[in-house]
């Protein structure tokens, strides 16, 4: 029979990692929903129009691009 110590010591380490991973995954989620707006807040005209590009791509119809073309064209209502 295993004794009270021996059961603690063998499963301490494994609550301790169960907690450390519950604690990490909160504040990855708390930070992913300050970081990342959800996806129901994205306007779904923006949601169309990188659909569109993906589905261009896809098709050998990509092109290239500056940063600023990129904003203009997709975050400022390009069409």
């Amino acid at each position: 029979m295993i004794s009270e110590a021996e059961l603690v010591e063998r499963l301490a380490p494994m609550v301790e990692e169960r907690v450390r991973y519950k604690v990490v995954r909160s504040i990855i989620d708390t930070l992913e929903e300050q970081c990342y707006p959800p996806e129901e807040m994205f306007r779904e005209e923006f949601i169309k129009r990188v659909e569109a590009a993906e589905k261009n791509a896809m098709a050998g119809k990509s092109k290239h691009c500056t940063y600023d073309e990129f904003r203009k064209e997709f975050l400022h209502g390009g069409g």
